[in-house]
């Protein structure tokens, strides 16, 4: 115990207890290396994943001389050891489409021009089970960053452009796009959904509400609305239609020129609804659809084609307005950052000068873009890059229910 009283006459040869010494403290410069392989997408840890997602990771600037990856991915397993791809040059790679509801573990090795090999750590990512029933107020979160805009003839599975089969569907040139982050609807806004709106006086009734007021229809897409209805109901739930631009982004991905959502593999039942392709004993596991409903589907019932960031139905089903005007020139004056949509509408190909207005607006009457393509239509409208613009009204008649163009093949989802 320390003394209760001052020690007096101390001798200076003995040491009293306790001896408290003041310590010292020495400074070392502690130097941490970052890892050479960070940052992977999906988050590591992860939940709720789509089938279709990417995966990305980054490269510590410098590390390496012309690397090659080697990426390692296995279900259920924390020490993958199943190759998925080898001799991949760039810090992005599209897999195939995963299984529902399923844990993944995957890493990637690097292995340089100077002989230098470096394994990440091992990452890990939960796929989101099949919806049942959908939240239809979900929405998927997109970054901010590039991505590529348009139809790319490099692209071997792409077919053909828009311009090779109609000079008003212009898709090209593909470019570099860059956009601010946005969230986009994880699903088409569907019949109960716009009957609230309707309710509320804040929504016109579609053309034909029919389907709008069964309650068995609840889950599918509205449809027969206009432009001007879908940006009514975007902006009373506090959201707006996407641009052009965050359509395309958000139904492509930021790593590549896919033809589709989920990537290049060719269209199947499991993956859209689209009259081509229903047939196949794989279709006969999907819950039957109403035939009421004209073609169209409920929301959530494709996860197989859902788009990398996890929105589903951005090809088939119905079509999706978005908030830009048509001006089939627009790709070649359009800027390269958050492009906001052309300033006038113009759906034929311009042969002078791009930005001269011509046609619909002068009649009175702007043209608005939608995009995704259909139940029904051409095969080539289900691009991820193919532009439309509206100008079909009911039964699919061209230049009928002017300025409106609703029909049973039009639908819209909304951003924020």
């Amino acid at each position: 115990m320390l003394p209760t009283t001052p020690i007096t006459d101390v001798d200076e040869s003995t040491l009293y207890l306790p001896f408290i010494q003041h310590p010292y403290y020495y400074y070392l410069a502690l130097v941490a290396q970052p890892p050479f392989l960070d940052a992977p997408q999906p988050a590591d840890g992860s939940i709720g994943q789509s089938l279709n997602v990417n995966l990305t990771w980054d490269v510590l600037h410098g590390a390496f001389n012309s690397p090659r990856f080697t990426i390692y991915l296995e279900a259920n397993n924390p020490d993958p050891t199943v190759v998925i791809a080898e001799g991949v040059t760039t810090p992005a790679f599209d897999p195939a489409t995963f299984t529902d509801d399923t844990l993944y573990y995957w890493k990637v090795v690097a292995n340089d021009a100077d002989g230098k090999q470096v394994a990440s750590k091992v990452w890990s990512f939960r796929t989101e089970p099949v919806p049942n029933p959908p939240d239809l107020n979900a929405m998927v979160e997109v970054p901010a960053g590039p991505f590529f805009m348009g139809c790319d003839r490099s692209n071997p599975a792409e077919g053909p452009c828009s311009a090779d089969w109609s000079p008003n569907y212009l898709d090209e040139p593909v470019r570099v796009v860059h956009l601010d982050a946005f969230k986009i609807d994880k699903y088409e806004v569907t019949n109960r959904e716009y009957r609230a709106c309707v309710q509320a006086g804040a929504c016109a009734p579609p053309l034909d509400p029919t389907l709008m007021n069964r309650s068995e229809f609840d889950l599918y897409p509205v449809a027969f609305v206009s432009w001007w209805d879908a940006d009514a109901f975007c902006r009373w739930e506090g959201k707006r239609l996407p641009t052009e631009a965050e359509w395309e982004k958000a139904a492509r991905g930021a790593i590549d020129t896919r033809v589709y959502p989920w990537g290049n593999e060719a269209p199947d039942c499991l993956r859209l609804n689209n009259h081509f392709y229903r047939d196949g004993d794989e279709c006969r596991t999907l819950p039957p659809v109403l035939p009421e409903a004209r073609g169209a589907a409920p929301v959530g019932r494709y996860p197989r084609g859902a788009s990398p960031y996890g929105a589903y139905e951005m090809s088939g089903n119905v079509s999706e307005w978005v908030n830009d005007k048509y001006d089939a020139n627009y790709y070649n004056y359009a800027p390269t950052d958050n492009p906001p949509g052309p300033p006038f509408s113009r759906p034929y190909k311009a042969t002078g000068d791009p930005l001269q207005p011509l046609t619909y607006e002068e009649l009175g009457y702007p043209v608005f873009t939608h995009r995704g393509g259909t139940w029904g239509g051409y095969e080539v409208y289900l691009h991820t890059a193919h532009r439309h613009f509206g100008h079909q009204g009911p039964n699919w008649l061209p230049f009928t229910d002017v300025p409106y163009f609703r029909n049973n093949r039009k639908g819209f989802r909304c951003a924020q």
